[in-house]
């Protein structure tokens, strides 16, 4: 967990679900990681994007990174 998801007003579950988005994961497989519902996906996303103010996951994933709400897994490793 990163503080930025919380300085962005963020809850846990949220930068969870917009980290599984960053990584490239569909609803149906962040539902099955984080062992909750497609529906809870689809919500957690919907909020997301209304606290960025952003339109859907690729702008979603972009200004978390941005921002520094969540780390890019391309670069991990450094």
């Amino acid at each position: 967990h990163t503080a930025g998801g919380a300085a962005a007003g963020l809850t846990d579950r949220e930068t969870a679900v917009l980290q599984a988005v960053a990584r490239g994961l569909s609803n149906d497989e962040i539902a099955k990681e984080l062992w909750i519902t497609q529906q809870t996906v689809k919500f957690h996303l919907t909020n997301t994007y209304r606290k960025l103010g952003a339109r859907n996951r690729t702008e979603a994933t972009r200004l978390a990174y941005q921002r520094g709400l969540i780390e890019n897994p391309l670069f991990d490793e450094e």
